[in-house]
């Protein structure tokens, strides 16, 4: 499960999933309903991936604590959120029997159980996390085949960038006057 695209936005209900990125803005997608909304830079946000629960030995990150919920009820739903505070407690100390109780918020204990009912919902806890850069095979990194030199979309890409003929950098002096009345500051 790749958590690195799901945000939680400070005075927003729900869960996000981040679609793209504006110049002062973050478009997201709510899990909740799908509807696409813009997070403005100002704005509080956190990544699921960067949250940890409080234990009694180092903290533990949330990322493995909705993994070790999810193969405890082999994907189905978990205890109501809005239910009994101790069902909470009780189900939490049966995923992670080393919680701080002393550090740990109920309204974190419920905001932990509806995060997983949405990321159940939406199929976000389904999916497998996609391989980092050192798991590509070598042809796939660099874009040649073995022995052939490169592929034919990275010439394609080489040409369409490569500079047009006559195009120099230098800016053209002669013919061209500048009225004084144009120029700033005069």
């Amino acid at each position: 499960m790749d958590l690195s695209k799901i945000i939680s936005v400070a005075g927003k209900s729900g869960l996000f999933r981040v679609v793209a990125q504006a110049r002062q803005a973050i478009i997201a997608e709510s899990l909740i309903d799908g509807k696409r909304v813009p997070v403005p830079t100002s704005m509080r946000v956190s990544s699921l991936e960067e949250i940890s629960m409080f234990t009694t030995g180092d903290d533990v990150p949330l990322k493995d604590v909705l993994a070790k919920l999810h193969a405890q009820e082999k994907g189905s739903l978990s205890v109501d959120p809005k239910g009994d505070e101790e069902t909470l407690w009780k189900k939490l100390g049966e995923v992670l029997p080393e919680h701080d109780r002393s550090r740990i918020y109920p309204s974190d204990v419920r905001k932990l159980f509806a995060w997983y009912e949405q990321l159940a919902r939406s199929g976000a806890l389904d999916a497998k996390e996609e391989p980092k850069g050192e798991d590509k095979p070598a042809e796939a990194k660099t874009g040649e085949k073995k022995g052939k030199g490169p592929a034919k979309a990275d010439v394609a890409v080489k040409k369409a960038n490569a500079p047009k003929p006559g195009t120099g950098t230098k800016a053209k002096s002669a013919g061209t006057t500048v009225r004084k009345g144009s120029q700033r500051g005069s």
